[in-house]
């Protein structure tokens, strides 16, 4: 599982580098009247009048497109997710992992094939509805939390389990970060993409072969039609017990919690890439890389020693809200940074606000 995870997310975090920058570039060249794209190889603001003249316009169209692969992406995913949280009690968790590992390599595939013929942004969209159909990363998320449910009990360690699988997304975004900068300056946007595409089918691979955590005896019966499934799914939100204690209102808060932590992350790192690439930083490819995987080296990989410290004196509840104040504070340095070291410092803000994820999730 947990070789599954690093692997996910050092090829989706290449795909979303190559897809943001080529992006950028697309706009820019469109900005400054240049119709052919045969040489959109690479994004160096140091040697590109790209980071000067078009700027504000090309960060506004980019982050504009970005938002549009999130939707495109996402709303289907949603779907896909309900479907998915309902099944996977009857069917397992394994099914849902291989069908979210197919979607990521179709969708690099996807990708890799708009990049390598300098084809129109738009065709971008195929990758993102296909990644969409087979529920995105959040479908592979919950049906990790599922296997970590399912071979954990409720107490601690499931949390520091939940933070260790993070721990390994944050290893693996890092190593790509950092490498993916220096691939597409001096390879341009199709071997990133290339590697990403073979990573994402070995994956693929790999988990065909994963064991099942969910045992036969532990799972639904199977025998209901889906209207009855769907029943099942919103019984707990109508049962009477669960109203007179309290515990729909729980979860509904906790629903509500968990969509506000998240919200800020799902196209953080498309924005932020378009914010560094103009005025007044101008990072080039390979900065890029450095500066988002320090991120993650701190915000997933640090964070796990912090919370393991952070336990020894205070429960889940308060660190949420230490994770979340965390939170407040990054955003804020970072979006009134007007030199490089100032993003540095906020980013090292995010320390512990990956926590409120884990926990409400939890």
């Amino acid at each position: 599982m947990c070789i599954i995870m690093l692997i996910h997310f050092v090829s989706t975090t290449i795909e979303s580098l190559v897809v943001s920058e080529y992006t950028y570039q697309y706009v820019s060249e469109n900005l400054q009247g240049n119709d052919s794209h045969v040489h959109l190889k690479s994004v160096d603001a140091s040697s590109n009048e790209n980071c000067s003249a078009h700027k504000t316009e090309a960060q506004h169209d980019s982050a504009e497109w970005n938002s549009y692969y999130v939707y495109v992406e996402y709303v289907p995913c949603l779907l896909v997710v309900v479907w998915a949280g309902i099944m996977s009690d009857y069917l397992g968790r394994k099914p849902f992992i291989i069908l979210t590992l197919l979607g990521t390599f179709l969708k690099t595939l996807a990708t890799l094939t708009v990049v390598q013929y300098s084809l129109d942004i738009k065709y971008i969209f195929v990758g993102c509805l296909l990644g969409g159909l087979t529920g995105s990363h959040y479908t592979l998320d919950l049906s990790f939390c599922g296997v970590v449910a399912d071979v954990s009990d409720y107490d601690k360690s499931r949390t520091f389990t939940l933070a260790l699988l993070h721990l390994y997304s944050g290893l693996g975004s890092a190593v790509a970060q950092m490498s993916t900068g220096y691939m597409i300056r001096d390879l341009g946007f199709a071997i990133p993409c290339l590697v990403s595409v073979s990573l994402c089918f070995l994956n693929f691979l790999v988990g065909l072969y994963i064991p099942e955590s969910l045992s036969n005896t532990n799972r639904k019966p199977n025998n209901d039609g889906f209207c009855e499934k769907l029943q099942r799914f919103f019984a707990f939100y109508t049962n009477s017990s669960n109203l007179r204690e309290g515990k729909v209102w729980q979860f509904v808060l906790c629903l509500l919690s968990l969509t506000l932590v998240t919200s800020p992350l799902t196209t953080r790192m498309n924005i932020d890439i378009m914010y560094l690439l103009g005025q007044p930083f101008c990072f080039t490819s390979e900065q890029i890389g450095w500066f988002n995987s320090a991120n993650n080296l701190v915000s997933l990989c640090v964070s796990v020693l912090v919370l393991k410290l952070l336990h020894l004196c205070m429960n889940d509840e308060i660190i949420t809200v230490l994770s979340c104040v965390s939170g407040i504070v990054c955003f804020a340095v970072e979006g009134f940074a007007s030199v490089w070291w100032m993003l540095y410092v906020g980013k090292y803000d995010t320390c512990s606000y990956s926590f409120g994820y884990i926990f409400v999730a939890q």
